[in-house]
């Protein structure tokens, strides 16, 4: 007799292959000498976020985000990068026409220079637990959160997601569930 598995039931999804995305037409909007330094100064650094530097890695991960969220071919749109870092992801979004503005705590120097490099907007701050975030003075029409930590630095607060953001999932007919975010089939 043949076993099957709820798993083996349900239609596989089907799994869309990029080749390597093509960010060279990016990196050429990024001034090559002033990256040259940066890189230069962060060469060998033993600071955690040092492999930052490597900006082509990074544009390398973040662009595959931006084509699957169609920012590629979408209309445009205001964008909110909850954790922004050095803004790999808003700087890619940025290329399409995209309004973008970030929100990250500004302590590390190689964040700040990527962020000016790439002339973003940014806000400067923390998320923290059962507190509102700043008033970005625009509403957006698409909120991210990549590799975010705003939810790791107190216990109570495990499960905590910001008030605005869940309010903003939630009128889109999102199930909010602690950090997790599920849209209703």
């Amino acid at each position: 007799m043949l076993l099957r598995t709820a798993a083996s039931t349900v239609p596989q999804k089907r799994v869309k292959l990029f080749h390597s995305p093509r960010i060279e037409p990016f990196l050429a909007k990024i001034d090559n000498r002033r990256l040259r330094e940066i890189q230069r100064r962060y060469a060998g650094s033993s600071d955690r976020y040092a492999k930052y530097a490597d900006v082509e890695h990074w544009l390398k991960i973040n662009l595959p985000r931006v084509q699957e969220l169609k920012l590629d071919r979408s209309p445009l749109k205001q964008i909110l990068d909850l954790g922004c870092g050095a803004g790999f992801f808003l700087f890619l979004a940025k290329q399409f026409g995209h309004q973008c503005l970030g929100l990250d705590v500004g302590d590390f120097l190689l964040s700040n220079e990527l962020i000016e490099l790439f002339g973003l907007e940014r806000v400067t701050g923390r998320i923290r637990a059962f507190q509102p975030l700043p008033d970005f003075g625009r509403k957006f029409d698409l909120i991210t959160a990549f590799s975010a930590a705003f939810n790791r630095s107190e216990d109570e607060s495990k499960r905590y997601f910001p008030e605005e953001v869940r309010d903003f999932f939630l009128k889109r007919g999102a199930r909010v569930d602690g950090e997790r975010v599920s849209f209703r089939s």
